[in-house]
């Protein structure tokens, strides 16, 4: 098994990109100006050395039904996009949501075009997402209807056919932010995606079988 820097897989996942007719990421980065609903600002991601003290439990008692309703929701995220279920995103995802997935995908805007960069950019694999360490902080008593999480994961990208039982790992976070739309359904508004050390195993899975 070699390992690969994420600079050289960015690059190398980006010619596949443009040499496999996936349509470019770029092109995804837009948000229907007939939206009746504005973008939300996506946060700064906040760096490694300041995360425990920006998500040390709040001195308010934290109502635990809504922190238990944020943590099924984001594990519904696991469970469509290694189902390949991405429709289901809208369980977890508001309509405007507004994701930093890093390069080499960056910022994409829209619930739909979320849909569309996640599908085509694991095409050629399959996955297993599983979450670590995490944090939820429901700002107030929940009736701001405000939240942010932060979730620890490790991806596992599959190969197919020629690449199958090669496997390539991605170990990152997610740092989210949250919107009540109901009284028992939360979603995701802002994400920002880090990695948080270089991809390990072989980036040939990513190469599109015929």
């Amino acid at each position: 098994m070699q390992t690969y820097n994420f600079l050289s897989f960015s690059l190398w996942l980006t010619a596949i990109t443009l040499f496999s007719n996936i349509t470019l990421i770029t092109t995804y980065n837009t948000y229907s100006s007939l939206s009746s609903t504005p973008l939300p600002t996506l946060p700064t991601p906040i760096p490694f050395s300041l995360l425990p003290t920006t998500y040390t439990p709040a001195t308010h008692p934290q109502p635990a039904t809504l922190i238990a309703q944020i943590l099924n929701t984001l594990s519904l995220y696991p469970l469509a996009i290694d189902g390949k279920n991405f429709s289901a995103l809208s369980l977890v995802f508001t309509e405007n949501i507004i994701a930093n997935y890093s390069p080499p995908i960056g910022v994409v805007s829209g619930l739909s075009n979320v849909m569309a960069v996640l599908q085509n950019s694991l095409a050629p694999v399959d996955t297993q997402h599983s979450y670590g360490t995490q944090v939820v902080i429901v700002e107030g008593d929940g009736e701001e209807g405000t939240a942010r999480s932060l979730s620890y994961y490790t991806a596992s990208q599959l190969g197919r056919g020629t690449h199958f039982g090669e496997v390539l790992y991605s170990y990152g976070q997610y740092q989210d932010t949250w919107v009540k739309v109901s009284d028992d359904k939360w979603r995701i508004n802002t994400r920002n995606l880090i990695y948080m050390g270089p991809n390990i195993g072989n980036i040939s899975v990513f190469t599109p079988q015929s």
